[in-house]
Order: C-alpha cells, then sequence, then structure tokens
C-alpha cells in the first residue's frame, strides 16, 4: 500500500510538471511534435492486451482492430486529465462511425471511475485498474508514469504516436487528419 501511495504522489508530482511544461511550450498545440516521437513503440505494432471495463467485461484491444484508436490513460484525482475528457466526448460522438475509437484507461479506483464517467455521460469503453493500468502505460511508452499520457493506434494496429500531458480536441483532430481518419 505504501509503493502505492509513493506511486501516486510520484504520478501526480510528473503530471503536474509535464502538464505545466506542456502549458509553457505550447503556444501552437498542433506544433508541439517532441513528445509523439520520444517513445520506443512508435511504428511498432500495438501491445495486446484484455482488461475489465466499468461494465464488468472483459475487453481486449483486438476489439478494435480495423480503427484508428486512441489509448488515453487518465485519473480522477488528475486535473489535465479531466480538462481532456470533455473535448474526447465530443471528438468520439463526431467521429462514432467513421473507423475511430477512444478507449479510456483510467490508473483509479473502478467504484470512483465508475461514478465520474457516469456523471460525465463517458460515451467510450472505460477501463479501470490500478497497477494494471499503471503497467499497460509502461507497454505502450509511458516510461515516468505522468498523466495524463495517450497513445495513437493506426487502423493496422501500429503506434503512431504517443502524447505525454493533455492533449486538446484540436490536436487530437489534426493527427486523425494525418493518419487519413474523415474529420
Amino acid at each position: 500500500m505504501k509503493n502505492v501511495l509513493i506511486f501516486i504522489v510520484a504520478t501526480t508530482i510528473a503530471g503536474a510538471s509535464g502538464f505545466a511544461l506542456q502549458r509553457y511550450l505550447a503556444t501552437d498545440t498542433a506544433s508541439v511534435s517532441a513528445p509523439e516521437t520520444a517513445s520506443p513503440v512508435i511504428g511498432k505494432i500495438r501491445p495486446e492486451f484484455a482488461m475489465m471495463d466499468i461494465e464488468g467485461n472483459v475487453r481486449n484491444i483486438k476489439d478494435w482492430d480495423g480503427q484508428v484508436v486512441l489509448l488515453n490513460f487518465w485519473a480522477t484525482w488528475c486535473p489535465p486529465c479531466l480538462e481532456e475528457i470533455p473535448g474526447f466526448i465530443e471528438v468520439q460522438q463526431e467521429l462514432e462511425n467513421r473507423g475511430f475509437q477512444i478507449i479510456g484507461v483510467a490508473v483509479d479506483n473502478e467504484e470512483d471511475v465508475r461514478e465520474f464517467a457516469n456523471e460525465m455521460a463517458m460515451n467510450y469503453p472505460i477501463l479501470a485498474g490500478e497497477m494494471e493500468a499503471i503497467e499497460l502505460a509502461q507497454k505502450y511508452g509511458n516510461s515516468i508514469g505522468g498523466l495524463p499520457f495517450s497513445a495513437i493506434i493506426d487502423k493496422n494496429g501500429k503506434v503512431t504516436h504517443t502524447i505525454m500531458g493533455e492533449l486538446s480536441k484540436d490536436r487530437l483532430i489534426s493527427i486523425l487528419k494525418k493518419l487519413g481518419l474523415p474529420v
């Protein structure tokens, strides 16, 4: 339990630092590319996984093969995570029938996540786990454990982008256009 608490504190500090740095550097968020190219998973086939969603169903990343996927790691206690969620809800609604799917992976207590997701009317699958979600984020290139963290996977299952810090709706749309998604 002590290790989990230390990790949560460290993750919060790292996330806040990343958020502050992103705000400082990102006068035009669409042009910030360093966080997208630094990960060793870029260009590789996405790591496979299966996790329980907040509805009690086991979901496998293979469920979304053939679609562009935004895999977003977040937590209910992470302010920049909460900032990006309304934009994700809008994008998911706008692109739901165009080969795009957002999957939220909460690094948090399942009960808290379920309550928050219901309050926000989140319209995409939400997976919840604590250590399991942290380990999965690491497999997708999050070596520092910061939140929010996003990985974008193309229709062929390759990781094309990893983004540390808040991902704005405009920046997400820009990336999806580059991937050839009709937006």
